[in-house]
């Protein structure tokens, strides 16, 4: 049974659902008994509250961690006796719903189906990932500020993100670490879930220059798409040439992570929009799927669609094929943040 140490890094983090995601996605893999040799009761999971990428691989070395955050979730000390019981009562809660809830489920399922089947291979020599797992596995997951600082010869890449600055996913092999980016791959998911022909052509209008915006334009274009650009804080730097979308065709779907407080025209004409942010939600279940039910898509979608790739090209590429839906998994976060809540 392999041991699966994993923590959110960044600043701040006291607001992420990664770990309950994490949690949600190996309670799932659970179901399937020996098959996967990976369980909650041998997985360790941190929020690793830092500015500097040295803190979050320190705490893949030594497991230690410079400042213990309250947890926006549960109002107490992540890692401590309330927090895990309250998590550990979150996701079991969450595992009784086996189906996406209807108003989740994707209506363009046939299509999914044919692009996941020709889905590309990552850029990179991905053939040395470990096929197995290791009896101790360290994963992380990267937020802000941190996607950007990871820059050394001493870790592999399954892709572009260290010359993109936008890694968010570590794996250590044991003897060093692989990185990947799968903020733009979770993007690209959305917008297909949605039935937005990617690989066709299609249009996404893109605010923003940061480690996002930037894994975004790269995985949009690598998945056949054309891009325009819009103005916002920071002007979108690419470390490759690239011919941007200049007609007046009408968006196929947008993302703005800037957030600025001027709309964009062409954004509002737009029927699919993604919200890159998620804030804390108050309500029921019923009330926490109508918001994710309709456009701009709450970052909840992204989030989700983003672990999974985590789990798909870095973590656990050898289990693909038992990993939960897209729509499965959004169903349970949405119901554990519920019991959460409840519980706060």
């Amino acid at each position: 049974m392999a041991r699966v140490k994993y923590a959110v890094a960044g600043s701040p983090v006291s607001h992420s659902l990664s770990p309950l995601l994490f949690g949600l996605v190996v309670s799932n893999l659970e179901k399937f008994g020996k098959k996967i040799p990976i369980s909650m009761k041998h997985s360790d999971v941190e929020l690793v509250e830092t500015k500097g990428i040295e803190d979050a691989l320190g705490w893949g070395y030594a497991g230690h961690s410079p400042h213990v955050p309250i947890w926006q979730h549960t109002g107490a000390p992540f890692g401590k006796y309330r927090t895990e019981a309250l998590l550990a009562r979150a996701i079991q809660s969450a595992m009784e719903i086996e189906d996406s809830d209807s108003r989740l489920v994707s209506k363009f399922e046939s299509e999914l189906e044919l692009e996941t089947s020709s889905k590309p291979t990552p850029v990179g020599d991905v053939h040395e990932i470990p096929s197995q797992w290791l009896d101790n596995e360290v994963w992380l997951n990267l937020t802000s500020p941190l996607k950007h600082q990871l820059s050394s010869e001493a870790v592999s890449t399954i892709d572009e993100s260290m010359k993109l600055q936008s890694v968010n996913a570590l794996r250590w092999d044991g003897q060093g670490w692989w990185c990947a980016g799968v903020d733009g791959l979770g993007v690209v998911s959305v917008a297909q879930y949605h039935g937005v022909d990617v690989e066709s052509g299609a249009v996404l209008g893109l605010r923003g220059g940061g480690g996002a915006a930037r894994s975004t334009a790269y995985a949009w274009l690598k998945a056949g798409g054309r891009i325009r650009l819009f103005e916002g804080r920071r002007t979108l730097e690419l470390p490759f040439d690239f011919e941007e979308e200049t007609s007046q065709k009408p968006l196929d779907f947008a993302v703005d992570f800037d957030g600025g407080p001027d709309p964009i025209p062409s954004f509002q004409s737009c029927s699919l929009q993604l919200n890159p942010n998620y804030h804390a939600v108050e309500g029921g279940y019923e009330h926490r799927v109508q918001l994710m039910e309709n456009s701009p898509f709450d970052g909840r979608w992204m989030l989700a669609a983003q672990h999974l790739e985590a789990w798909r090209n870095l973590w656990a590429p050898q289990y693909d094929n038992y990993l939960p839906s897209l729509g499965l998994l959004l169903s349970q976060l949405l119901h554990a943040e519920n019991i959460l809540f409840d519980n706060a």
